[in-house]
């Protein structure tokens, strides 16, 4: 009994069922300041106009009416729906997004420590290996920045 839309249909049912027939009227005061009243103006003003009581909607009118409050209530429904499909969507892509960037970010650790342990052993590297050991650093630093961005020595 919560649900939005069914108040909706609610009030416009009963806006579509007929209103008790009252004239009203409308005063002015000597200032020029207009109000309505029902019956009777208040003291110090006089009634400028009646207005009449609102025609009753006819049957056709009134189920035309509740047609139309029915319709809204699916087209209520339907757009929560798609709202709902929406924001499920976005999270599901949130993460997704969040699950790329700890896997890469994971990679970039792995790649950051290959690059370092290459340059530990270029750094210890005998004579003889050294051209090997470099070639080892130019190859982690490579693949550490074609996916993390440079390195900041």
């Amino acid at each position: 009994m919560n649900n939005p839309c069914h108040w909706l249909a609610v009030i416009l049912a009963t806006a579509a069922l007929p209103l008790a027939a009252q004239e009203v009227l409308r005063c002015q005061a000597p200032d020029g300041r207009v109000s309505y009243a029902q019956g009777v103006c208040p003291s110090g003003t006089t009634a400028v106009r009646t207005l009449p009581p609102p025609e009753t909607p006819s049957a056709s009118d009134q189920k035309a009416a509740q047609q139309r409050a029915q319709q809204d209530m699916r087209n209520a429904a339907a757009l929560d729906r798609a709202r709902k499909a929406d924001e499920e969507s976005a999270a599901r892509e949130q993460q997704k997004a969040l699950a790329e960037a700890k896997k890469q970010e994971a990679q970039c650790r792995r790649l950051e420590t290959r690059r370092r342990q290459a340059q530990d052993d270029l750094a210890q590297a005998t004579p003889s290996r050294r051209a090997e050991m470099q070639r080892r650093v130019d190859r982690a630093e490579a693949l550490h920045a074609a996916d993390c961005g440079p390195t900041t020595k």
